[in-house]
């Protein structure tokens, strides 16, 4: 009876032993990938342009879980590359990352991130280092925002992922920023000036990534002025754009203001409205773009400002030139003839 209850009980054991190992190993397959697949990310440029970005960062957003954090990739260059991610659905949007001035806020959805600059200054956009610099009428309380830098965006609204092979998602890439071009010819005395500058009014302060849709209240910006030649300003700064839902007659008062310093230490700064300039479509960034072909997408990407005649006066050199009445910085008016 001992030798048949030794073998009953070391078959128990055995069976226990064996029952334990079969339920670690069933344990063992909560960690099986098969789960993940990979998803070939494109990028498409338009053919007309030739942006070096150096990387591109791709938020994918499930969309199963709305408060779920993003999966991050960050793909080097301009053409995209590989992701792996837990089969579901996601929404997608991805932007250049090698930007310096660029902000964001609203990261929790595809459709509320929206780049923005920090808050700047009159004094800091134009380099001029003169503190107290003037503002143009009617502009005063508008915020100065930094500069943005060259900003590109791409989105797809639902991508499905399963496990049964590996996916490609094609994303068409959408300025998000804008050129602005100033020229002024036919500036006199620009021999005896040495530092000019500028700044814009009616700007938008931030624009939404998704959708394109730019910040309701106007901003200002102010940038550096080149002098070109013997008589000509030329001015070049990016931004997020002006006047959002243009096509609903919503639009901003674009004042210019350029700033001189002449050589005897004279401040001037010359007050315009180029309002009419800036609602010109034929000097307005466009996008037109047809889903069913993508091939088809057009884009204006510079702003463009013609201007003549800035009466910069001739300093005080030896006795001679225009005498200044009154210290500080001087203010003129000018009308523009469109």
């Amino acid at each position: 009876m001992k030798h048949i209850f030794r073998l009953t009980s070391s078959l128990f054991l055995l069976t226990s032993y064996l029952l334990l190992l079969t339920s670690c190993e069933y344990k063992d397959l909560c960690y099986d990938h098969s789960h993940m697949t990979s998803v070939n990310v494109q990028f498409l440029w338009p053919k007309s342009e030739q942006t070096m970005v150096k990387g591109m960062t791709t938020l994918f957003y499930p969309a199963e879980q709305l408060s779920a954090e993003p999966v991050r990739y960050d793909f080097s260059g301009r053409d995209g590359g590989t992701a792996r991610l837990t089969s579901g659905q996601y929404q997608v949007i991805a932007y250049n990352n090698d930007t310096e001035t660029i902000l964001y806020r609203g990261t929790s959805a595809t459709g509320t991130l929206e780049a923005y600059t920090r808050q700047s200054s009159i004094e800091e956009g134009t380099q001029l280092t003169r503190a107290g610099m003037p503002r143009a009428a009617g502009t005063e309380e508008e915020p100065v925002i930094l500069e943005p830098d060259p900003l590109w965006a791409a989105s797809h609204k639902l991508l499905n992922l399963t496990s049964d092979g590996d996916s490609t998602v094609q994303m068409r890439t959408i300025p998000r920023v804008f050129l602005v071009n100033i020229t002024i010819t036919h500036v006199p005395n620009l021999q005896y000036t040495g530092q000019f500058g500028g700044a814009l009014s009616g700007l938008a302060a931030s624009v939404m990534m998704e959708s394109g849709e730019l910040s309701d209240e106007p901003a200002t910006q102010a940038f550096t002025a080149q002098v070109v030649g013997d008589s000509t300003l030329e001015m070049r700064f990016h931004t997020f754009g002006h006047c959002p839902r243009r096509s609903q007659g919503n639009v901003h008062k674009h004042v210019l203001t350029i700033y001189a310093i002449l050589a005897d230490g004279t401040k001037w700064y010359y007050t315009m409205d180029v309002s009419e300039q800036m609602h010109d479509p034929a000097k307005n960034p466009e996008i037109h773009y047809d889903p069913d072909n993508p091939e088809t997408l057009e884009i204006t990407y510079d702003i463009d400002i013609d201007l003549d005649d800035l009466p910069v006066p001739k300093p005080i050199v030896n006795g001679g030139g225009f005498q200044p009445t009154i210290d500080g910085w001087q203010g003129v008016e000018i009308p523009v003839d469109m």
